[in-house]
């Protein structure tokens, strides 16, 4: 008899600075790895500040992208269009070619908001 995996889940609430993973552990859903963005402070010009800006959320990207690595099922959520841009970059991973991504958005949450909020996305 095959044994069946159970899927690995992840809520990352996220905006262009920080994301904040929410995963269970136990059987509950709390707080995990934070990853914080990287910020430009040079002043050469509006051309190197924009590119600059470009590395700075291509790298925050991949480093969230290596915390996610583990999880089957990946729900994004937060204030903007980070998590969409998010998912775009994992779209282009093969890492993620197999995984379910489904992105939500949300105001700023409490603490308590956002462990519900991935709680009742899983729960479905």
């Amino acid at each position: 008899m095959k044994e069946q995996h159970q899927p690995q889940l992840a809520g990352v609430w996220m905006d262009h600075h920080q994301a904040q993973f929410i995963v269970p552990v136990n059987g509950e859903f709390s707080f995990g790895t934070k990853v914080h963005s990287g910020e430009y402070h040079g002043d050469k010009g509006e051309h190197a500040a924009m590119n600059a800006e470009k590395a700075d959320a291509r790298k925050y990207y991949k480093t969230i992208a290596h915390h996610l690595m583990e999880y089957d099922e990946i729900y994004l959520f937060g204030p903007g269009k980070s998590q969409e841009e998010l998912r775009n970059f994992l779209h282009e991973d093969s890492h993620f070619k197999n995984k379910r991504i489904a992105v939500g958005a949300s105001s700023h949450l409490t603490d308590h908001q956002m462990v519900a909020k991935v709680r009742d996305f899983f729960n479905k």
